[in-house]
């Protein structure tokens, strides 16, 4: 069924709709490139080839394979970030553990079911390739504004508490930093820049070894692994012990 249109919102043209439908299916194309052959499969002349058209004519909807690649790393973005935010809301505003604990699991489902988009974002997509920061800064920054919201708010209530983490207290932020979360008072602080970034640097580290090392190889249960994982680098952002989903001392944990 075809999406409708907010009332005034004018007519797409044939030219404009022709123009949609060709960018879709270039983009289905390289998303299966990239889940049969990684990053370094994608080829515009394979997808010519598929769509039965000459190359050149792509090039009127992606100048170069770079641009196509930075589509998909936006898309790829916005896919997780949603996935966070769906997680995050998915539990009560007031439960913060319960709330740093959904975005974490969120990003290892995200992960393992979408491995081909989180090589493109966190691997190396193409030989010299470096995305454009005027075209992604903006979609990779909502996945730090997410984590950041969650532990800002509960360093507010009082959930978390920055000065019980490793962070150093001359740290300074980049100049990145400040214009994706200049809305969030909290996020001008330093120090919580530091923890938040050292503690999702952790978790990235983790699936990073989960998916392209060997992990899975090493520990059978890695979920199993990621569950305590996460507990251990909430205690080290200073949350408190209670609200980290470790069991009690004794009991069995859950798989």
């Amino acid at each position: 069924m075809a999406a409708s249109l907010p009332a005034g919102s004018p007519t797409p043209t044939r030219r404009a709709r022709l123009r949609a439908e060709t960018t879709g299916e270039i983009l289905q194309l390289a998303r299966r490139q990239l889940a049969e052959y990684g990053p370094g499969g994608l080829s515009l002349r394979a997808i010519a080839r598929q769509m039965g058209t000459a190359p050149s004519a792509l090039y009127r909807y992606f100048p170069s394979q770079s641009d196509l690649v930075t589509v998909l790393c936006v898309e790829a973005y916005d896919s997780l970030a949603a996935a966070l935010v769906a997680a995050r809301d998915a539990v009560p505003a007031g439960d913060h553990g319960g709330r740093w604990l959904a975005v974490c699991h969120s990003f290892r489902r995200w992960s393992l079911d979408h491995r081909a988009d989180f090589a493109l974002i966190f691997g190396t997509p193409l030989p010299g390739y470096q995305a454009p920061e005027d075209a992604t800064a903006a979609a990779a920054g909502r996945l730090v504004r997410v984590a950041v919201e969650v532990y800002a708010a509960a360093v507010q209530a009082g959930a978390a508490d920055t000065t019980r983490a490793q962070v150093p207290p001359g740290l300074r932020t980049g100049p990145l930093w400040a214009p994706l979360l200049d809305d969030i008072a909290a996020a001008s602080e330093p120090v919580l820049a530091g923890v938040v970034l050292s503690a999702w640097a952790s978790l990235l580290g983790f699936l990073v070894a989960e998916i392209f090392g060997s992990l899975t190889r090493l520990i059978a249960d890695t979920g199993l692994l990621y569950q305590a994982h996460v507990s251990t680098v909430m205690l080290g952002m200073g949350y408190q012990p209670a609200l980290t989903g470790q069991p009690a001392s004794g009991s069995r944990h859950e798989p």
